[in-house]
């Protein structure tokens, strides 16, 4: 797995959220890149989970709801 992402990083990415917003984000997706590589859950379940944070990266659920 890639190493974390630097401060620096982080903040090109998501230049809208705080610093600790960012590393939050950062946390999720690890974990989820964790899961995913251990099978423990799949791209839909990724795809579907909700960020904790506005995520403009993250794919979004194209279900709607009835």
């Amino acid at each position: 797995m890639q190493p974390p992402k630097t401060f620096e990083e982080l903040k090109e990415l998501y230049p809208d959220l705080e610093p600790w917003q960012r590393d939050e984000l950062e946390e999720w997706h690890r974990g989820w890149i964790t899961k995913l590589m251990t099978g423990e859950a799949t791209s839909e379940e990724y795809n579907a989970a909700t960020p904790p944070h506005s995520d403009p990266h993250h794919p979004e659920d194209e279900r709607e709801d009835l």
